[in-house]
């Protein structure tokens, strides 16, 4: 049965109607079972690469949750998934039903932000360059950077790590890897630093990898020590860089 909650939105049920509150806004949907309206083939094929999506984006961002944490904004994985899907959608070869993301112009999830609410291009404008070489490794340039004019600084924070991680998947089922992580370390008041560079042990053949990377910040305490400053509004956070290694 419909009725008006505590601040008058309807909700519940009114004859083959239901009606949900999602994000401030008035949902009306039929009731299941109510709904007489068949599927047709092009309809489920897309349903099927939406359901791809899904869980792709889910096996990525297994390795990814150690990069990203719990600090992200809350339609993140919303927008992760329809950003796959987009990328799936990108090679018009491949026939509805069977999009995948291996087959896919995968530079389209470059760039992914993980918190809208601390952009990483507003906190960092340090630049990292990466190259697959002969032997299949990663190598990592990060350029000569400025801490102090390079990155944004919370009012408490008096040091930061960047970290980079290097995500690799199977080409099957996009199921992890491995995963392997690069910092560098700076305080507030650092000199600038000179250019560094990182390399991976030789990658396995095919693979799919995701490179991203996040900024963390700290305050000194006299006791205690480092004590972290993000939270769930502060951890920039994106994807640098997707490709796939095929040997």
């Amino acid at each position: 049965m419909a009725h008006l909650d505590k601040h008058n939105r309807l909700i519940g049920g009114l004859g083959n109607l239901v009606f949900k509150q999602v994000n401030g806004k008035t949902i009306v949907q039929l009731k299941p079972g109510k709904n007489n309206v068949k599927q047709t083939k092009r309809s489920k094929q897309s349903a099927s690469d939406f359901g791809t999506a899904s869980r792709t984006t889910k096996c990525l961002s297994v390795s990814l949750r150690s990069l990203f944490q719990h600090y992200y904004d809350g339609q993140m994985f919303n927008r992760f998934r329809k950003t796959v899907y987009q990328a799936m959608l990108s090679n018009t070869e491949i026939l509805k039903g069977q999009k995948n993301l291996w087959e896919s112009d995968s530079s389209l999830l470059d760039d992914f932000e993980f918190n809208l609410a601390s952009l990483y291009s507003d906190y960092s404008t340090i630049t990292c360059n990466s190259q697959l070489t002969s032997a299949q490794e990663i190598k990592l340039d990060i350029a000569a950077f400025n801490p102090k004019t390079q990155l944004k600084w919370p009012a408490t924070a008096q040091k930061a790590k960047l970290c980079f991680l290097v995500s690799t998947y199977a080409k099957e089922d996009f199921m992890p890897l491995a995963s392997l992580a690069f910092k560098v370390e700076v305080n507030r008041n650092s000199a600038p630093l000179s250019a560094q560079n990182f390399l991976t042990d030789p990658l396995p053949s095919p693979c799919f990898v995701l490179i991203s990377t996040c900024v963390l910040y700290f305050k000194e305490d006299p006791v205690l020590g480092p004590i972290s400053l993000n939270h769930k509004t502060l951890h920039p956070a994106k994807i640098e860089k997707a490709f796939r290694v095929v040997g």
